[in-house]
């Protein structure tokens, strides 16, 4: 399992609000931001279709320490 960063931008995009930047651990990409976006699904109870990756704030590895944004960690959420 591999670690990437994965930043979703929901229905709050509409609002003004910032995207929300999941770290999660994945075989590939593919599969980080399918859980990436599953998971934002569910807690922020917004239908998938609704959501959209940020391609450029989406990335292997996890953000840098001066990252200057918030990140929610899911490594330890759940079993790959």
């Amino acid at each position: 399992m591999r670690t990437f960063t994965v930043t979703i931008a929901g229905t709050e995009r509409f609002d003004g609000e910032a995207p929300y930047t999941w770290v999660v651990e994945a075989h590939d990409v593919a599969s980080a931001m399918n859980k990436a976006m599953a998971y934002h699904a569910l807690s922020q109870d917004q239908p998938q279709c609704d959501l959209e990756i940020d391609p450029l704030r989406t990335f292997e590895g996890p953000p840098p320490p001066d990252c200057g944004y918030y990140w929610n960690d899911l490594r330890a959420a759940a079993p790959g």
